[in-house]
């Protein structure tokens, strides 16, 4: 057996079963199914809300995209500086300085040149956690800048929570921790080895803790244990200049600058070389006033992170745009709205319950459906480029969508058990049940011949009687070629008693148009057919037969004369 037909027979088998599976629903449960559907939503949504916590939190990699995606972004601080240790700096010095590491005295030298400058903090994003063995001067050297540095800032590295019980470390003993209240507790973590760096003070945890996915999205402002409040370096940085931490949350989710290499970059070995020329080129109050801070871009050094805005980006420059969150105080806020995002999810599929269970026209349903969730959509990614605020629709969204899924899928597979018209009443009567089966046309054109639309074509229908609103059906938009003589028309089809007086009358639906296109001020609209067929349903002619020559005739109807009134037109 070749691939291919494997390939149909298993659709076959498919298709069967789904719609036995359709059928048997169908049986049980009928258009019921749509609210049963909505009511288990319901269940998992309010679940979800308040103990699950995974549609409606921040969900990572739609947020991702929409952080991406954003055409709007606050440009970076012009006022940030990062002084960077790439590649082509390692690469150009490597023959006078070796490889990195670099005697630190270097670094000193050429910072002190900055310093002079009057920069308002130089931000170090490199961990100094050990001597330098080999070049002790140098590291005695560095130790004298630090002393007499009144804008230099070291990192520190907190370590995973999980071992802050084997640390001898205390929280209260960490340089630049503020006492809050009683309480002893050890913290794990990395502290620089310089002693003027730990006597100044000036000290903040630079530890990124990725989501699970890998991803950098929050830093770390500051935490509090036994009593103790330790700062990270960003807001340490910024505490000299009057930020209170009290008012700012433990993480912040960060406001992404843009792609990487968004700030403003120096190399060292330029910064190096100029310093040692006896004409230098460089302005002299370059950096006056600026944040510089100290990392490297290259990736031999191993300081390259995963963000939603690139999958590599440089550390130095999330440091960069903690710093910049932190001083314009633009980091982007989640509003808790869970109650608010659970109604409106309840809303959106409980209307789109009620439509299906109201068997509202599907081409209608799955237009203003689908404009529902693009408008939610849009109202996300617009708060994240107009704001610094991030509505995160995406739950209701999420759950919406499932259910209309779960339903299109079950009014698929039912489509032909749950039709109830009278057509389908007449194949479910018995021979000797005699009915009167009644089926009308109407058409309508504008003055060039184009059919009317489908909007007014419903807006006809409300306009009709309920008895004869409910026999109807419009057709509009979906044919081609000579099957397009159907667009623009009304089809009617009603089942009756012998003895009844027919619902159908062929004066009484031209009138009912006329009067609609008069009344809408719609003249431009003629009605071009409107034809009435009737037949007994009996045991002579199978019912579908019936119908058929019914909708034939209909169709061969001569074109109706115009009224005076189009005539005056």
């Amino acid at each position: 057996m070749s691939f291919a037909r494997w390939q149909l027979q298993v659709s076959d088998r498919f298709a069967a079963l789904y719609g036995r599976l359709g059928n048997w629903l169908a049986r049980r449960l009928r258009h019921h199914f749509y609210l049963v559907l909505a009511l288990m939503i319901s269940v998992f949504a309010v679940v979800d809300a308040f103990y699950l916590h995974k549609l409606f939190d921040l969900r990572q990699t739609s947020f991702d995209t929409l952080v991406r995606h954003r055409l709007l972004t606050t440009p970076p601080d012009p006022d940030i500086v990062i002084l960077d240790i790439d590649e082509a700096s390692l690469a150009q010095l490597a023959p006078e300085l070796g490889r990195w590491p670099w005697p630190r005295q270097v670094l000193g030298d050429v910072l002190g040149q900055i310093q002079a400058q009057q920069p308002r903090a130089l931000v170090f994003d490199i961990l100094f956690s050990e001597p330098d063995v080999y070049n002790p001067d140098s590291d005695a050297a560095f130790d004298a800048f630090l002393k007499d540095c009144r804008q230099c800032y070291l990192p520190w590295v907190r370590l995973n929570a999980s071992q802050d019980g084997q640390s001898d470390l205390r929280a209260a003993r960490v340089p630049g921790a503020v006492r809050l209240g009683p309480g002893e507790a050890t913290v794990a973590g990395i502290l620089p080895y310089f002693p003027a760096g730990l006597a100044a003070g000036r000290l903040g945890f630079n530890s990124t803790t990725p989501d699970p996915d890998g991803i950098i999205r929050k830093y770390g402002v500051h935490e509090t244990l036994g009593g103790v409040r330790l700062a990270s370096l960003p807001a340490r940085v910024l505490q000299d200049s009057g930020l209170k931490l009290a008012s700012l949350p433990e993480n912040v989710l960060l406001n992404w600058r843009g792609k990487p290499f968004s700030y403003r970059y120096i190399s060292f070995a330029d910064l190096y070389r100029d310093s040692l020329s006896e004409t230098p080129k460089r302005p002299r109050d370059e950096l006056r006033d600026k944040i510089v801070i100290i990392g490297s871009t290259a990736p031999s050094l191993f300081d390259i992170k995963a963000s939603p805005v690139a999958d590599q980006f440089p550390g130095v420059e999330i440091v960069a745009t903690a710093i910049d969150n932190l001083k314009h105080d633009d980091y982007l806020r989640v509003p808790p709205l869970r109650w608010l995002y659970l109604l409106l999810a309840l809303g959106l599929v409980w209307a789109t319950a009620w439509s299906f269970y109201r068997h509202a026209a599907p081409e209608k349903l799955a237009r203003w459906f689908g404009l529902s969730q693009v408008f939610l959509l849009a109202l996300s990614y617009a708060s994240l480029n107009l704001s610094h605020y991030y509505i995160n629709l995406l739950g209701p969204v999420s759950f919406s969508i499932a259910y209309f899924t779960l339903a299109k899928l079950y009014a698929f597979a039912t489509r032909h058990a749950l039709e109830d018209n009278a057509w389908t009443q007449s194949l479910a009567l018995p021979d000797t049940a005699p009915r009167c089966a009644e089926l009308a046309w109407l058409q309508l054109v504008d003055e060039r011949g184009a059919p009317m639309s489908e909007a007014l074509l419903d807006k006809l229908c409300a306009s009709l009687p309920k008895p004869i609103q409910a026999a109807a059906m419009s057709l509009a938009g979906s044919q081609y070629s000579s099957w397009r003589m159907l667009e623009g028309g009304l089809l009617f089809s009603h089942l009756a008693h012998p003895d009844a007086k027919p619902l159908l009358d062929a004066d009484t639906l031209r009138s009912q148009a006329e009067a609609w296109i008069a009344a809408t001020g719609l003249e431009r609209y003629r009605l071009c057919a409107c034809s009435v067929q009737q037949a007994m349903l009996n045991a002579e002619l199978p019912a579908r037969a019936v119908w058929q020559g019914l909708l034939a005739q209909a169709l061969a109807q001569p074109v109706q004369p115009p009224t005076k009134a189009e005539a005056r037109v």
